[in-house]
């Protein structure tokens, strides 16, 4: 399996000093937000100097994820422009560290429409502008879906995707994301819709759990919750997808936990 942790939930400060923490704990791959991972990083900071300095630090460290999670749904013009333009800084630069995507989600809309047609335009339009961009710099971008944003579920996500027609177009699974309070015991429908409708574009699963107790939905460590991780293991194998895993909202210490339990539906 190929272990992964977002950068910022690893306890250490600074880039170099996540990568050493991740590689002591057989930790390969990060989810890097650069805004979250860097003191004082901002919009405009990232540079190819910058993005070479930071790989440097990382060492053999790969970047799954290069993390630039804006809205792209946004219904205020000004704050749409500053939100792609966020993302064309970091696709700018982005082949200095090698990601497999420049990840996102897609955001809400005006109150009570983000679930219509037309904030389904919208957040069309506005990664249409953003693809064309990763296509001339050769960078894939890498959507997510969640249960109540504009991409809610896997057939919505497989319309965007057709939609934006492009090789440069991945998609990040995280499956708990789909998932609450009203839809999680038919989980096993949207796992099994998921990899049939993306399995030639899912690049990256994120790993956390959840267990729903009467009717509220509670995040929990990896494998220690109701999440199918025996149904999602056997697509990752029915579809060759030797991907990375990102554990999420855990330390380091206890991403290496969660692999052991993971690990056992991966043999």
């Amino acid at each position: 399996m190929k272990k992964g942790i977002r950068g910022h939930d690893i306890r250490a400060t600074g880039i170099e000093n996540i990568s050493l923490s991740a590689k002591e704990h057989g930790i390969e791959y990060l989810q890097l937000v650069l805004e979250k991972s860097i003191d004082g990083f901002k919009a405009g900071d990232f540079s190819e100097e910058y993005a070479k300095e930071i790989k440097r630090q990382l060492g053999d460290t790969k970047v799954a994820i290069l993390g630039s999670y804006i809205n792209p749904s946004n219904s205020d013009e000004d704050g749409l422009a500053t939100d792609i333009g966020k993302f064309k800084e970091k696709i700018k630069f982005a082949t200095v560290l090698n990601p497999l995507a420049v990840g996102t989600e897609t955001g809400i809309y005006k109150e009570g429409l983000t679930d219509s047609e037309e904030a389904y335009q919208r957040v069309l339009e506005t990664m249409k502008e953003i693809v064309k961009d990763a296509e001339t710099c050769n960078v894939c971008v890498g959507i997510e879906g969640v249960h109540c944003f504009v991409i809610n579920t896997p057939q919505k996500m497989k319309r965007l995707v057709d939609d934006l027609n492009s090789p440069n177009v991945k998609v990040i699974f995280d499956p708990v994301n789909y998932l609450n309070a009203e839809n999680f015991e038919r989980q096993n429908e949207m796992i099994e819709a998921m990899f049939e409708l993306h399995s030639d574009k899912i690049c990256v699963l994120h790993a956390k759990d959840f267990v729903c107790e009467n009717g509220e939905f509670k995040m929990v460590k990896p494998a220690e919750g109701m999440l199918n991780y025996k149904l999602i293991f056997e697509k990752l194998k029915e579809y060759n997808l030797d991907i990375p895993v990102i554990c999420e909202e855990i330390n380091e210490e206890e991403a290496n936990i969660a692999f052991d339990k993971l690990n056992k539906f991966w043999r």
